[in-house]
């Protein structure tokens, strides 16, 4: 994701609003590479990265 990216996302204007925890539900929309989701690498980090922000 890029800055222009980042900037028309839910998950950007979450991070705005300092909606910490909304900013981190958003991160599950992003798994995918190539157009499929990756179970192994992707979705297992954004899990953990969503711990971090929702304790």
């Amino acid at each position: 994701m890029g800055a222009g990216g980042l900037q028309t996302s839910t998950r950007g204007l979450r991070v705005n609003q300092r909606d910490w925890i909304g900013a981190g539900q958003e991160l599950r929309r992003w798994v995918y590479g190539g157009g499929k989701v990756l179970p192994r690498g992707l979705v297992a980090r954004r899990e953990a990265e969503i711990a971090l922000v929702s304790t």
